[in-house]
């Protein structure tokens, strides 16, 4: 069975990152940008129906960040892993409001599965590659005349 490797799970981590974040701009924030700030703010006072404009222009930098943060990891660079993690702890809390205090139920909708995505995102980004066991021979001669080779000298270095 073959295992996940740490290349592959943040190519993964990568792909939902710059999916999550064009659907968010581009279903979201570019629409409401696109009304202007008097329209957004009078929304969001009228009924709490929206957030005010300084919240669309904050996850529209976010989204254009994750964006940015997608090409790291697909690069597998160690400051998009920290990004990642960090723009998914911040989508997740934010997710959970919009999941439960949403006016209407598509956007609820959206961001529950954009809370478990980010958590999806949070994991893929902390994969480590399982080591084998230190005294498991393995298929390769060169690797077991390695270990033989250590257990030798542990043995030396404990009865010495």
């Amino acid at each position: 069975m073959n295992s996940l490797t740490r290349s592959t799970a943040l190519k993964i981590a990568a792909v939902i990152v710059l999916a999550l974040a064009l659907a968010d701009l581009f279903i979201y924030e570019v629409p409401a940008l696109m009304l202007g700030q008097a329209a957004i703010d009078q929304v969001a006072n009228a009924d709490g129906g929206g957030p005010p404009f300084f919240m669309v222009l904050l996850s529209s930098a976010m989204d254009v960040l994750a964006i940015v943060t997608a090409y790291g990891l697909w690069r597998r660079l160690r400051w998009a892993v920290i990004l990642a993690i960090v723009i998914s702890a911040f989508s997740t809390l934010s997710g959970l409001a919009g999941a439960l205090f949403a006016g209407d139920s598509s956007t609820r909708l959206f961001a529950a599965v954009g809370v478990v995505l980010s958590i999806v995102i949070i994991v893929l980004c902390l994969w480590r590659e399982r080591k084998p066991h230190p005294h498991t021979v393995r298929q390769n001669p060169d690797d077991a005349e390695r270990l033989i080779d250590e257990l030798r000298h542990d043995v030396r270095a404990a009865t010495a």
